[in-house]
């Protein structure tokens, strides 16, 4: 009988990988900068102290006018500042100049008008004579489209597709609303005999023309939202598809679309929005409530800011900015008292005189300027702020 050999086979032999130092140094290291990164956030968030400590000296927010480019300025002509887009432009004799962040004059467009009245919105400048007849739609540095309309032109809007609204009077009533398309074309009027419209804006699709309008012929003041159908007053009438009456004496100042169409409506008194045709009220702006600027020209935001006694001849002004979509609400303290409020975008300025501090709607300090002189005005663009005095522009990157 034969012996079958069985032959054992031997086991795998494990591999024991080696642990690679530098690798691990490195996670290690990353995660430690993370740490920090996200405790120096937090710490920044909800320490005032330590956030003033850090935007001094570390991120360096703090600027004046010794470090800061310029723009010279003839005080003696007829000059007017326009933010537009990422530009400072100067117009003056006929000529718009835009100057980049550098204060380089980058390029110039030729126009027939001395005293502006004017609208940005993205690519586009929409700007007029006040009082006058010239109309002009501008992207970058060429005109796009330009005319002379009917009446005197009193204020002037465009969206961010390049739709023109005109408010103008002179004529044989009272208001005329003209709407165009971005070619210049005209796609209707809308006639007031007796009211008065104080500004009109389309809607970010093109499809609605809201106007505010003014009745002042009565022992009270009535001022009333309307929004109109692009679609149905070009193919039938302007009969408005919604009203908004406001309360009795309650003066409407100005209006704006934001996003999803929301209708941005700024009061004397209060700022309301008005979405999907129901009117809700965001805040109030009476002098009970010791506001002293409000406005609406922020991207999702508006604002006010309310003075607050810190001793016998001392104040703080508090800027509070409520998110529209959500309304959550965040503030910011300005150590002072405010003499002008500019905003745009995300972005508001508070002039104290000879400082101003930029601030973002998240509550931030994002820029504190320092000038030798007193500050007339501020401009406030893509990135950039412009701060006029009386014979220059001093430029602030934001």
């Amino acid at each position: 009988m034969k012996k079958v050999l069985e032959f054992k086979k031997d086991k795998p032999k494990r591999t024991i990988k080696k642990l690679n130092k530098k690798k691990l140094a490195i996670i290690i290291t990353i995660i430690v900068i993370a740490i920090i990164l996200l405790v120096t956030a937090i710490v920044y968030t909800y320490n005032e102290p330590f956030r003033d400590f850090m935007d001094k000296y570390v991120l360096r927010k703090n600027i004046t006018d010794e470090n800061v480019p310029i723009i010279e300025i003839d005080y003696d002509s007829n000059t007017n500042v326009i933010p537009y887009g990422k530009y400072i432009c100067i117009l003056a004799e006929n000529n718009l100049q835009l100057y980049n962040s550098s204060g380089k004059k980058e390029q110039e467009v030729k126009v027939e008008i001395n005293n502006p009245i004017y609208n940005t919105n993205g690519k586009y400048l929409v700007i007029g004579e006040e009082n006058r007849q010239k109309l002009y739609l501008i992207s970058g540095s060429n005109i796009v489209w330009e005319k002379d309309v009917d009446g005197n032109l009193l204020k002037v809007n465009v969206n961010k597709n390049g739709y023109v609204s005109t408010i103008v009077s002179g004529t044989t009533y009272k208001s005329v609303i003209t709407t165009y398309d971005s070619k210049g074309n005209e796609l209707f009027k809308s006639y007031l005999s007796s009211t008065i419209a104080v500004d009109s804006c389309i809607s970010p699709d093109n499809k609605y023309l809201a106007y505010a309008e003014v009745n002042t012929s009565g022992t009270v003041i009535k001022s009333n939202i309307k929004i109109i159908s692009v679609e149905e007053a070009r193919e039938k009438s302007t009969e408005p598809e919604f009203t908004y009456n406001a309360d009795q004496n309650s003066l409407v100042l100005r209006i704006k679309y934001q996003d999803k169409n929301r209708l941005i409506c700024m009061y004397d008194n209060s700022i309301h929005m008005i979405e999907s045709n129901v009117d809700v009220k965001l805040m109030d702006l009476s002098e009970e409530s010791k506001v002293t600027f409000g406005d609406c020209e922020l991207t999702n935001f508006v604002y006010r800011t309310v003075e607050q006694s810190t001793g016998p001849f001392s104040a703080d002004t508090i800027v509070q900015m409520l998110n529209i979509s959500n309304q959550k609400e965040n503030t910011y303290t300005v150590d002072g008292v405010a003499k002008s409020v500019t905003s745009y975008d995300n972005i508001i300025a508070v002039n104290l005189g000879s400082e101003v501090e930029f601030i973002n709607t998240s509550g931030f300090l994002v820029k504190r300027y320092t000038s030798s002189q007193e500050i007339r005005n501020i401009v406030i663009c893509d990135g950039l702020a412009g701060i006029i005095s009386r014979d220059k522009i001093e430029l602030v990157n934001l």
